[in-house]
C-alpha cells in the first residue's frame, strides 16, 4: 500500500499503511488502544507510528548505558531482554515513507497515529455531527464520528476494506526452479518435451497467465533458445537446494508476493494454481499445500508474501533447517490439495515417472 506525501514519494514496505487522523483531543489514542487487542486476535501482527509533536519525544532515562550510547553518536540502538526490546535511531526531516520501510517486515499493518500533512488512507475521527466539507487532510480518509453508537464497528470494517484492497494490489510474481543436475533422470528437465513443448517452457507459460507480475527463473541450469531473453536469478551463494532459489527471488523483489514453482511437475495448470491463489488473504504469510496423506507440505508449488521472508531468511543461517519448517510458522496454513488436483503436485525425478506421467497427460488430452 502506497502512502503520499506532499512530494508524492510512496513508501516501499509491504505492509498495509492506515491512517488515524483528526484534530487534538478527538481520541485517536484511545482508538487504536481499543482496536489492537481486537485485530491481534484476528491474527494480525500490527505496528503502530506516532508523531510527538514539539521534539518532545524521549524514551530513554538519562544516564542509563543506552543513552549514553545515544549521546556518544550511535546512530541506532537496539536494546532488550527475555521479555522485550525497543530501539532508537536518529530522525531528521525524512518522509513518512521513509519512516515507514524503517519498519520490520514482518506487519501485516502499520496504523499511523497523526501525521495530517500527508494523504495516507485511513480514518478521520470527528466529535460531534460530521462536517461537509472539512480540511484537506481529511483526503482519502473516511470521516467517522466518535459518538456514533457503531464507532468501534465502522472503523474496523475501514481497516478490514483497506488491508483487503491493499492485498489485492500487491504484485505477484513467479519464480521457476531451473537448477539441480537431474541425475536420476539422466538429463535435464527442463528441456524434457511434453505437447511439443519443453517442460520449462509449458511451465512458463502457464506461470505467465496466473502471475500479475514477471515470471523469473531461479539456477542455472539449461534453457530452450526461446527463453534466453527471459530474466534469470543466480542461487544465493553458500546455500544448496530450493532455499537458494528461494532467497534469490524474495531478495530480488521483496516488497512482492512470490508463486514459487519447479520445472519437475508436469502436469500442473492454471486450474490448480488459480486454487491456490485463492487461499491467500490480509494475515495469511504462505500457502504451503498438502498431498492428503503426505507427511510434509509443498513448499514448491506453493505461494509466499513478503511478510515471511525474514523467517525464510532466519532458517538460512541454520545449517540444518529445512524449507519443511516453513509450514511450522503460525501465519502459514497448509490446506489439503483437493483430490481433483492433486497430480499437479506430482515430481517427476526418474525416466518411469516421467513416462507415467506423459501418459496420464495423453489420457488426458483425448
Amino acid at each position: 500500500m502506497c502512502i503520499f506525501p506532499p512530494d508524492n514519494v510512496s513508501a516501499n514496505t509491504s505492509s498495509c499503511i492506515i491512517g488515524i487522523s483528526g484534530y487534538s483531543g478527538t481520541g485517536k489514542t484511545t482508538l487504536i488502544e481499543k482496536i489492537l487487542p481486537i485485530l491481534k486476535k484476528e491474527g494480525l501482527s500490527v505496528g503502530v507510528m506516532k508523531h510527538i509533536h514539539h521534539n518532545n519525544l524521549d524514551i530513554d532515562k538519562k544516564g542509563k548505558d543506552t543513552d549514553r550510547f545515544y549521546r556518544a553518536g550511535a546512530d541506532y540502538i537496539f536494546a532488550h531482554d527475555e521479555r522485550q526490546g525497543f530501539a532508537r535511531s536518529r530522525c531528521g526531516k525524512e518522509d513518512l515513507s521513509d519512516l515507514a520501510d524503517r519498519f520490520p517486515r514482518g506487519l501485516d499493518l502499520i496504523l499511523i497515529e497523526g501525521h495530517k500533512g500527508y494523504v495516507v488512507p485511513g480514518i478521520w475521527v470527528e466529535i460531534g455531527k460530521i462536517k461537509t466539507g472539512g480540511p484537506a487532510e481529511m483526503k482519502g480518509k473516511e470521516v467517522i464520528c466518535r459518538d456514533d453508537p457503531r464507532y468501534l464497528d465502522k472503523v474496523l470494517s475501514r481497516i478490514h476494506k483497506e488491508m483487503e484492497r491493499s492485498h489485492a494490489q500487491r504484485v505477484i510474481n513467479a519464480g521457476l526452479l531451473i537448477g539441480g543436475k537431474s541425475t536420476r533422470m539422466g538429463r535435464p528437465k527442463a528441456l524434457l518435451m511434453t505437447r511439443g513443448k519443453t517442460l520449462v517452457e509449458r511451465s512458463f507459460d502457464i506461470l505467465s497467465e496466473v502471475s500479475s507480475g514477471k515470471v523469473m527463473m531461479l539456477g542455472s541450469g539449461p534453457l530452450p533458445q526461446s527463453l534466453d531473453a527471459v530474466e534469470r536469478l543466480p542461487d544465493v551463494t553458500g546455500l544448496k537446494g530450493p532455499l537458494s532459489g528461494l532467497l534469490s527471488a524474495f531478495r530480488w523483489a521483496p516488497g512482492s508476493a512470490w508463486i514459487i514453482s519447479s520445472v519437475d511437475m508436469p502436469l500442473m495448470h492454471k486450474e490448480a494454481w488459480e486454487w491456490l491463489l485463492s487461499l491467500r488473504r490480509p494475515g495469511v504469510w504462505a500457502v504451503l499445500p498438502k498431498i492428503k496423506g503426505s507427511k510434509g507440505v509443498e513448499t514448491t508449488g506453493a505461494v509466499y508474501e513478503p511478510m515471511i521472508f525474514e523467517y525464510v531468511e532466519s532458517l538460512a543461517r541454520k545449517e540444518a533447517a529445512k524449507l519443511q519448517e516453513i509450514a511450522r510458522h503460525p501465519k502459514v496454513v497448509t490446506p489439503v490439495i483437493p483430490g481433483s488436483l492433486a497430480l499437479a503436485w506430482k515430481n517427476v525425478n526418474t525416466g518411469a515417472e516421467w513416462k507415467k506421467a506423459l501418459e496420464h497427460d495423453a489420457r488426458k488430452m483425448s
